[in-house]
């Protein structure tokens, strides 16, 4: 699993419409049925749900 993020700052993200937003989104998350449970991987889930909790609150917040 590659650990790519895409990263806006808060005036991008305010400025999504929300379909858009969502789609950024799930496509940053990628969850697939599957899942490795390796250390790794659980390490990698966790920053990214961080990531995508920060472009909330962002959103949120603007």
């Amino acid at each position: 699993m590659t650990h790519n993020l895409k990263t806006w700052n808060a005036d991008q993200l305010k400025q999504m419409n929300e379909e858009t937003f969502l789609v950024e989104v799930l496509d940053m998350i990628k969850i697939s049925p599957v899942t490795a449970d390796t250390d790794s991987d659980i390490e990698k889930m966790k920053s990214k749900l961080a990531h995508v909790e920060a472009m909330i609150k962002d959103r949120l917040e603007g």
